[in-house]
């Protein structure tokens, strides 16, 4: 219990390790219809105006109450992330939008063994994120 009853964390930005801002932006902006929220530069140490070009550094991202940072390093990437939604139904229409935008999902939809409609994709850096509601009705 904390005090007067007021909540200590309110919620959770993972932070993925990119090859590229610039990819990873393309990625999550015009395929999975993210919006950008800053970009920061390490170079110049400030924030990047909508009309520079993505340099090194960090951005973040936002789609409804989901904020995700992406951070530009070298290295391997090997992160999953779980996005959750209310409905099945909510799953499959993100599955079309997003596979009308060209995104190759990993796994479809399906059901799974834990009972959520759950499908999985990967962005360019092989980070897996993993979009599931309840199986209710499948």
């Amino acid at each position: 219990m904390h005090p007067n009853n007021a909540e200590a964390i309110v919620g959770c930005r993972p932070n993925l390790l990119v090859d590229s801002i610039a990819a990873s932006l393309r990625f999550y902006v015009q395929a999975l219809g993210f919006h950008v929220g800053w970009r920061w530069s390490d170079a110049e140490g400030r924030f990047l105006a909508e009309d520079e070009p993505d340099q090194p550094g960090t951005a973040i991202v936002g789609q409804d109450a989901v904020q995700i940072i992406l951070t530009q390093k070298p290295g391997e990437h090997t992160t999953w992330l779980h996005l959750d939604v209310h409905t099945a139904d909510q799953v499959d229409e993100l599955f079309q939008e997003w596979t009308d935008r060209g995104v190759r999902v990993a796994e479809p939809p399906v059901v799974r063994p834990w009972g959520n409609y759950e499908m999985r994709l990967h962005d360019p850096d092989g980070n897996t994120l993993r979009v599931s509601a309840p199986a209710t009705g499948r």
